[in-house]
């Protein structure tokens, strides 16, 4: 049975980290309505790892709802909502096909991700590289590929559960190609000019 902690007979602990651990507690006892409630108070208390834990909860279903406790902690400087915000516009763009469409979300999420990466979190530079990569933008993929193969290399927990080395020496290749397109269009341009000036 629920009962109401938010009622005015209600014996809720005061501070912010007593509810934050009572929501714990509740989680860990899969309580999930009322450790919701409990999370829900710490966070709206301002407690950073509440919001954190709601963030998480709520992102694999209520992606509006996690989306403005990722604001809230990247408000608050947190690499957690920075590192949120970018898989949501993530999400996003897997739900899109046209253009017009996919390169504000690529924009945004790469946003994220490099504020994320700029605070510190390292890991971001896989995120912004296989996004780039899948979106054809390889000039701009190749350095965070680069830096997500030495990251990969040096930290043995890192798994390349994402084939970023494959996916770099792919990207060199397609950037290659691309450079190579570029050319044969601009001497074709020189050429047919000459051509037509004489």
């Amino acid at each position: 049975m629920t009962q109401n902690y938010f009622s005015t007979n209600s014996s809720l602990p005061g501070d912010s980290e007593s509810l934050y651990r009572q929501g714990e507690m509740k989680l860990q006892a899969r309580e999930y309505g009322e450790a919701e409630l409990f999370l829900l108070a710490a966070a709206e208390a301002g407690h950073v790892e509440a919001m954190k834990r709601l963030a998480s909860l709520y992102g694999m279903r209520r992606k509006e709802t996690a989306h403005r406790w990722y604001m809230r902690l990247a408000e608050l400087g947190e690499v957690d909502g920075y590192n949120g915000l970018g898989y949501l516009a993530k999400y996003r763009l897997d739900l899109v096909n046209s253009p017009s469409e996919r390169t504000p979300l690529v924009d945004e999420a790469v946003g994220w991700y490099r504020k994320a990466l700029d605070a510190g979190d390292k890991e971001a530079a896989i995120e912004i590289g296989l996004i780039l990569y899948r979106e054809d933008r390889y000039e701009e993929a190749i350095p965070y590929l680069e830096t997500s193969t030495e990251l990969i290399k040096r930290d043995p927990k890192l798994d390349d559960e994402y084939f970023v080395e494959s996916k770099l020496k792919r990207a060199r290749k397609a950037q290659e190609r691309q450079r190579r397109k570029a050319e044969q269009r601009q001497e074709g341009g020189t050429r047919r000019r000459w051509w037509r000036g004489s």
